[in-house]
């Protein structure tokens, strides 16, 4: 039986059907003038080449295969994180670093001149939850040290840094579409770039490498090694229509976390994710921190909201804890921020559409049920 309040549930309006209905009787069912489309509205909104693939993994690994090269080399990541930021680091023939994180849960300046080595090539900067990271800040540092950054702005979409967006600031940025994305089409994600030739290379390679001759469709040369990254019209459909209503889906975001933000304040034990104002962050996701939790009784909790039809979710696990990252762990490295920080926490349902009521019955259970003095740890 699924649950009550669902942790999330993609928005779907009439441009929606009616542009898959028109890519549907288009006819073109691979990659073709939907995802063309797509291109062109976000480099409208970014101002930068913009290259669609079949995820936002998929964007990560041609980022780091465009920019480590044949040489290799080490890429500092934030622990915080999901897999893929330092996973594909791995597949493009890179190394991961992964390194603690600052208050925010993002990589800080600091975190990143203590990892740095000489076999340092890049650092990836994630925006967590949506909230913009000090990108600023550390993109002025690789600068000084000739690293390119890239920034994994799968939360961010749209995240603002004094007005500017998320996603301008680095090399290269990658977005995603997944299904529980702010802008969600089941899968896809793209390539921000600020370079033209970069672009025009992950174009190809996105599609096994292959140039076509212009005018002679039969008539193709494959000119490197590449991969099948390409998004269907059908997906590329849905996220264009998501994208052409993106103010309104992040309005109502917003909406529903200020309202999360004004009811925990009667629990001053679960604090909200700090987000440095509203209108900076994308609001992906909605984290709270449960003050003196161990992660077993976080655990707990969860299966007990489950079990009343409420679904949480916890971002994230860091990088660290996981099996396959303890050869990427540079030696005595602690990581005490991340530790507290994955004891603590639980994301809470947020979704254009979610009912105001399910919110107020959501954080009075939470309430209740975080108690530390009635609180059941099995």
């Amino acid at each position: 039986m699924p649950p009550k309040v669902p942790f999330h549930r993609p928005s779907v309006s009439e441009r929606e059907r009616a542009y898959l209905l028109e890519a549907l009787e288009g006819r073109y069912w691979g990659s073709g003038p939907w995802v063309e489309r797509l291109e062109a509205a976000l480099q409208n909104l970014y101002g930068r080449e913009a290259v669609v693939v079949s995820s936002g993994t998929a964007a990560l690994h041609l980022a780091y295969m465009l920019l480590l090269g044949k040489e290799g080399g080490e890429v500092i990541v934030p622990t915080w994180t999901f897999t893929a930021t330092a996973s594909e680091v791995v597949h493009a023939g890179g190394v991961p670093v992964v390194v603690d994180v600052g208050p925010s849960l993002h990589l800080t300046v600091e975190q990143v001149e203590a990892a740095l080595s000489p076999r340092t090539r890049g650092v990836v900067v994630m925006h967590y939850a949506g909230a913009p990271a000090p990108v600023r800040e550390i993109v002025a540092f690789c600068r000084e040290r000739g690293l390119w950054v890239v920034e994994d702005a799968c939360h961010a979409v749209p995240a603002y840094v004094e007005g500017r967006l998320c996603g301008t600031f680095g090399d290269i940025a990658t977005l995603s579409f997944h299904a529980t994305k702010p802008v969600a089409a089941g899968q896809g994600g793209a390539l921000l770039l600020s370079d033209p030739v970069l672009a025009e290379k992950a174009r190809r390679l996105r599609t096994h490498g292959i140039r076509r001759t212009p005018g002679q469709p039969w008539s193709y040369e494959v000119e490197s090694l590449g991969w099948n990254y390409r998004l269907s019209d059908f997906q590329a459909a849905v996220a264009l229509a998501q994208i052409e209503q993106l103010t309104e889906l992040w309005q109502a975001r917003k909406r529903l976390a200020v309202l999360y933000q004004a009811l925990l304040q009667d629990y001053p034990w679960l604090r909200p994710y700090p987000v440095p104002a509203a209108d900076s962050s994308a609001w992906h996701l909605f984290p709270v921190f449960w003050s003196g939790a161990t992660a077993q009784q976080r655990d707990a909790l969860l299966y007990r909201l489950y079990a009343q039809g409420f679904e949480l979710s916890v971002h994230y696990k860091p990088l660290h804890r996981h099996k396959a990252y303890q050869p990427y762990l540079p030696s005595g490295q602690t990581f005490p921020i991340a530790e507290k920080a994955y004891n603590e926490v639980f994301s809470l349902p947020l979704w254009p559409g979610l009912p105001d009521e399910a919110i107020f019955e959501l954080v009075a259970r939470l309430g209740k049920e975080t108690h530390f003095p009635s609180f059941p740890t099995s």
